[in-house]
């Protein structure tokens, strides 16, 4: 019996010694620059309980798999070092009772919330979003560590859960950034455009519509609550929405202008046109609203041209008179569009949604009968 438990004991030193070893291999591989064996050495270490237990074989684990991490051509072999390397040292951070190299460790993470910010672009561009949200998690945990609630990286890792069809977990993450009061309003416009997806209208409904009791004033929460209705030809629903919101705050000129798009919606233009002029009233640089209302007009115009066109030759008095109503349809429009150009906001500027103004302009310059105007469009178009 003695015998046997002295064999015991020897057993135990020898693997107390073995998993010594691999780590010191670990330590020194790592230190000459051979990561691959330092990580075969510190994965033997790994087996052994008694080494697990220790601060510094996270540590060495942590310091490996990061330096793995920073070779291209290893990386590629380890795709997971940046993960390791992460569970490791927050495992370091566990162990290390005393705090003595919490700064080391620290600063080896924000190398690695530096590494996974690379990766998360790379997965962006090759349109990988499942492995983008893993990675956006990582660097929030990684900034928990060190106290900071990151609430973006929380609602990027939901953004990119729902482009990858994780719905739950990006339900989840969208919830979480409205807790948190982060990208509110428009956080709730993609919770309930999630429970949409799931064909649960109600829901949809229902979280915008106490969305906009918190924010009244956001068109946008309005505007989606509206297209719900829009999207299931509910339309009367919609206008019922609308004319409600605008009796309420008849100096919301948000209310009006998509009041006004819902009319367009049902085909009632003259609705249409009395719902933007309000808007106007409240605010005559909007520019969205001077827009719709030029191209309101424009169309208008162009409606009255094919009217035109179907008077019979001897009518010419009749004919005249058509054509001289549709060119100041036209030229109404041009008004509202040039309001629009003087007052295009910043983020229009430059792209497609600006040069839909300026084909807008020449064709209504040329209708109107505006030639210089609508030559001058065109070769600016043109550039």
């Amino acid at each position: 019996m003695k015998k046997t438990v002295f064999l015991s004991i020897a057993f135990f030193g020898a693997t107390t010694a073995f998993a010594q070893v691999s780590v010191t291999n670990a330590f020194n591989a790592n230190k000459s620059g051979d990561f691959r064996a330092a990580a075969t050495y510190i994965e033997e270490a790994m087996k052994d309980p008694k080494a697990t237990g220790k601060e510094k074989t996270w540590r060495y684990r942590g310091e490996i798999y990061l330096n793995i991490a920073n070779d291209p051509a290893l990386k590629a072999e380890f795709p997971n070092a940046l993960n390791l390397a992460k569970e490791s040292y927050f495992k370091n951070l566990e162990l290390d009772k005393y705090g003595d190299y919490k700064a080391e460790v620290q600063a080896a993470l924000a190398k690695i919330q530096e590494l996974l910010f690379v990766d998360s672009n790379k997965y962006l561009d090759n349109k990988d979003f499942c492995s983008a949200a893993l990675t956006y998690s990582s660097i929030g945990e990684i900034s928990g560590k060190f106290g900071v609630l990151d609430t973006s990286m929380i609602f990027n890792t939901a953004l990119c859960n729902d482009q990858c069809g994780k719905t739950a977990e990006a339900l989840a993450g969208y919830t979480k950034c409205a807790e948190y009061g982060y990208n509110v309003p428009d956080v709730y416009r993609y919770i309930s455009d999630i429970h949409l997806k799931a064909g649960d209208k109600p829901k949809a409904t229902q979280v915008l519509a106490d969305a906009r009791a918190k924010y009244p004033k956001d068109s946008e929460l309005l505007r989606a609550e509206v297209n719900v209705y829009l999207t299931a030809e509910e339309y009367a629903k919609a206008e019922e929405l609308l004319v409600s919101l605008t009796q309420a705050e008849p100096n919301n000129e948000m209310f009006w202008y998509v009041l006004g798009i819902t009319y367009d919606k049902l085909g009632k233009k003259a609705d249409e046109e009395e719902a933007y002029k309000k808007a106007l009233t409240i605010n005559p640089k909007n520019y969205d609203v001077l827009f719709n209302l030029g191209a309101l007009y424009f169309n208008q115009g162009l409606d009255r041209d094919i009217q035109c066109n179907e008077i019979p030759p001897r009518e010419t008095a009749k004919y005249n008179d058509c054509v001289a109503e549709a060119t100041k349809l036209f030229t109404k429009a041009v008004e509202q569009l040039e309001v629009a150009k003087a007052n295009t906001p910043e983020n229009v500027k430059g792209t497609s949604e600006e040069r839909q103004l300026f084909t807008a302009l020449k064709d209504a310059y040329l209708k109107a009968g505006r030639t210089e105007d609508y030559e001058r469009m065109k070769a600016l178009l043109a550039k």
